[in-house]
């Protein structure tokens, strides 16, 4: 939607057909003392009358327009600020597929509760780098730390669980992200676990990556996804089709908590998407960024309609000044 600083000068359109009544008139009476005027060889009256008459209220529209000072809304939003630099570590494991995370009146899957968190805290930090790192029995690299927000959505919701393996390299996963944060520009760095804490992979160990990270200025945040008791799955049979079995699939709440201690952060425990929801919120709260919009005015149209009112007028100048409007 176009804007204008100066709405009032519209009413000068208003001038417009006064004007140029005011100015016929006059050209009637000086024209009918010349018999024949208008005429100019190769360009018949008609045509000389009706151009000069078309740009003239053409230029004195787009000279209104102009001083009315419209201007197009911004695209978006301009940023400034050295911002915060983030990596999510998602398990994959097949844990994670437990359905066991109540949300708004119904049960998910550990890993949905995990991605739509995840989305609604990269969407509330605009500006900000945020990246995602994906592990199961290997960790990979999903996402490095960008500030594209639509390429980070698309990645967190095509996780799926059992894609990197049956086991967990937690230690190998925090360990990744880290290190894609060791040399970010950010004015705090943090990696962001969510997982059940079974690491039984990889060669690394999650409490002294934790330390390590932590002495390179990377602070390690983990949130233990997942409910006490037995959790449903949703499995394929080969013969009876899809069914729900129940198992355990317990959080180890003590290495994910000795983990975020060693890397300088907090531990939380979520069982259901709302706990899941206030883990994440006091993540966001813990890692303030100092990004802040810019004030934008947009793109404004007034060089444009000026330079239109400039040429149209002109044009209408020259055509008079060679008196194509009077001469024969």
């Amino acid at each position: 939607m176009i804007a204008l600083a100066h709405p009032a000068a519209l009413a000068l359109v208003l001038l417009v057909p006064a004007a140029l009544w005011l100015r016929r008139r006059c050209e009637g009476r000086a024209a009918a003392a010349l018999p024949g005027a208008g005429e100019v060889r190769g360009i018949g009256p008609s045509f000389a009358l009706r151009l000069g008459g078309l740009l003239r209220p053409l230029g004195l529209v787009a000279a209104v327009l102009a001083l009315a000072g419209p201007s197009l809304p911004p695209d978006a939003p301009t940023l400034a600020g050295r911002g915060v630099d983030l990596m999510f570590a998602v398990d994959l494991s097949p844990s994670m597929a437990a359905m066991d995370m109540p949300a708004e009146g119904r049960t998910i899957t550990r890993l949905a509760a995990v991605a739509e968190v995840a989305k609604k805290l990269a969407e509330a930090r605009p500006g900000d780098r945020i990246g995602l790192v994906a592990f199961g029995a290997r960790a990979y690299l999903v996402v490095p730390p960008t500030t594209d927000r639509a390429a980070l959505v698309q990645a967190l919701s095509s996780l799926d669980t059992g894609a990197a393996g049956p086991k967990t390299a937690m230690g190998d996963a925090v360990g990744l992200a880290a290190k894609r944060l060791a040399e970010s520009p950010g004015l705090a760095k943090a990696v962001i676990v969510f997982g059940d804490g079974r690491s039984n992979a990889g060669e690394a160990d999650p409490v002294a990556v934790a330390r390590a990270a932590a002495r390179h200025g990377v602070n390690i945040f983990a949130v233990g996804v997942g409910g006490d008791g037995p959790a449903p799955f949703l499995v394929a049979h080969p013969i009876l089709g899809k069914q729900i079995i129940t198992e355990a699939a317990p959080v180890d709440e003590a290495a994910l908590s000795a983990m975020a201690q060693a890397g300088g952060g907090a531990f939380w425990r979520a069982g259901d998407a709302a706990a899941l929801a206030r883990a994440t919120a006091a993540i966001d709260t813990l890692t303030p960024s100092d990004i802040r919009a810019e004030p934008d005015q947009g793109q404004s149209l007034t060089p444009l309609l000026a330079g239109l009112a400039v040429c149209l007028l002109t044009a209408w100048a020259a055509l008079a000044a060679t008196r194509g409007l009077t001469l024969p």
